[in-house]
C-alpha cells in the first residue's frame, strides 16, 4: 500500500497508533477509500496511480498526509470514543481544501502527469491554446 505505519506517527499517539493496528483490515480499507477520494479530485491531470506506486522517499509529502489525514476520518467512528474528533475534522478539513486547490490549479503539486504516446504530458488538461493557419488570400 501507499501508507505505512509509520506515516500514523506524525498525527497519532501511541495509543491511537496501538489502536489502529488492532484494526488492520479496516485500515487498509479506508486507506483505499482515502485514494479514491484523492483520485476523484486530481486524476484529471495527474496520474494517480503512478503517485500511489511511489515508495519511500519518492513519494509527494503532501500527499502521504492527505492520504493519513483522510484515512484517520473515515476510520474515526471505529476508534474508542471517537478519539480527537475535533482534530481529525480540522485536518480533515485542511486536507480537503488543499485538495480543491490542486483541482482547481491554485497549488501545483510535483506529481506525475500523464504521458501520451506523442510525449507531451499533459494530455488530460481541458485547456489547449494556439492559432489558425495564416490564411493566404491569393485569389
Amino acid at each position: 500500500m501507499f501508507l505505512t505505519v509509520e506515516d500514523y506517527l506524525s498525527v497519532c499517539s501511541e495509543f491511537e497508533m496501538e489502536q489502529l493496528s488492532a484494526l488492520t483490515e479496516d485500515r487498509q480499507t479506508a486507506e483505499r477509500a482515502a485514494m479514491e477520494q484523492i483520485s476523484s479530485y486530481t486524476r484529471q491531470r495527474y496520474d494517480m496511480e503512478r503517485a500511489f506506486a511511489a515508495e519511500g522517499e519518492e513519494r509527494n509529502a503532501m500527499l502521504v498526509q492527505c492520504a493519513v489525514n483522510i484515512t484517520l476520518w473515515l476510520m474515526i467512528h471505529r476508534l474508542p470514543q471517537s478519539m480527537g474528533h475535533d482534530r481529525r475534522e480540522c485536518l480533515y478539513n485542511d486536507s480537503i481544501k488543499w485538495l480543491r486547490d490542486v483541482q482547481s490549479s491554485k497549488a501545483s503539486p510535483d506529481l506525475p502527469t500523464y504521458i501520451s504516446e506523442d510525449g507531451d504530458t499533459d494530455m488530460h488538461n481541458p485547456v489547449r491554446f494556439g492559432s489558425m493557419p495564416p490564411n493566404k488570400y491569393h485569389y
